[in-house]
């Protein structure tokens, strides 16, 4: 019955007769004394329009060539054996100088401080619309390097601790991890 009543009172509102507004008061002043000002002429010769800047416009980098040699996809995580297993192989070589020109990574002369089988690197690209590149940079020696679905990104199996090698490294900041003091922070 509460619903009949309902259905009853909306399609009453719906069919409603809108009303009209009311007629705004009269003005108590009369029309203004001013003149509306005249229209300013447009002038009827035109100067040219300047030349075009002659510096040519950059190259499109969704349209850049593809880099010589072993590739990755600008920005996602690989494992270092899924870059060895490529169409086009990364060599442990290629993989031990991106872990070392890596900032703040651990490397003694030159030799990665973790084992590079199970680091986890991300490809990075100069431009935003770049698909496709070859610079890598190490993200973490990992424990195990993971490369599972359903996404088959590159991951660790445990925590990641950036720095020293023994196992997965063990934290470059006197064994501070971010986020294990009270207050969250380092």
């Amino acid at each position: 019955m509460k619903l009949k009543l309902t259905i009853l009172g909306l399609a009453a509102a719906a069919f409603a007769k809108p009303q009209a507004p009311p007629d705004p008061p009269p003005s108590s002043s009369g029309p203004p004394n001013d003149p509306a000002p005249a229209p300013v002429p447009i002038p009827t010769t035109t100067q040219p329009a300047p030349p075009p800047p002659s510096t040519p416009a950059p190259a499109d980098p969704s349209k850049q060539p593809t880099p010589e040699g072993p590739i990755c996809e600008c920005g996602y995580t690989y494992c270092a054996k899924v870059l060895k297993a490529m169409e086009k192989p990364w060599s442990d070589g290629q993989l031990s100088a991106a872990y070392c020109k890596t900032p703040n990574a651990v490397c003694n002369q030159e030799t990665p401080a973790s084992n590079v089988e199970n680091a986890l690197f991300i490809c990075l690209c100069a431009e935003p619309e770049q698909k496709v590149g070859d610079h890598l940079e190490l993200l973490c020696g990992c424990d195990t390097c993971l490369n599972v679905g359903p996404d088959f990104r590159g991951r660790c199996k445990s925590p990641c601790k950036a720095g020293h090698a023994s196992s997965g490294g063990s934290g470059g900041g006197d064994g501070k991890i971010r986020g294990m003091n009270r207050l969250g922070i380092w």
